[in-house]
């Protein structure tokens, strides 16, 4: 890959963990605003926001 190739899959992967993160603040924001009951929902949420991090992670070092 040239460093313009390089530069455009960084740039994407870190707009895709930009947008996890985006996902991780609102579903803590909306935990203020739901019930107990739903705090499960709530670690799904962080589990997959955080998985999809990992796999950001693991593609942009290898």
């Amino acid at each position: 890959m040239d460093d313009a190739s390089d530069d455009t899959g960084l740039s994407n992967a870190l707009e895709r963990a930009d947008r996890a993160f985006g996902r991780i603040e609102r579903a803590l924001a909306a935990r203020t605003h739901e019930a107990k009951g739903s705090e499960q929902d709530l670690r799904s949420k962080v589990r997959e926001a955080v998985a999809e991090l990992d796999q950001l992670i693991r593609s942009a070092g290898g």
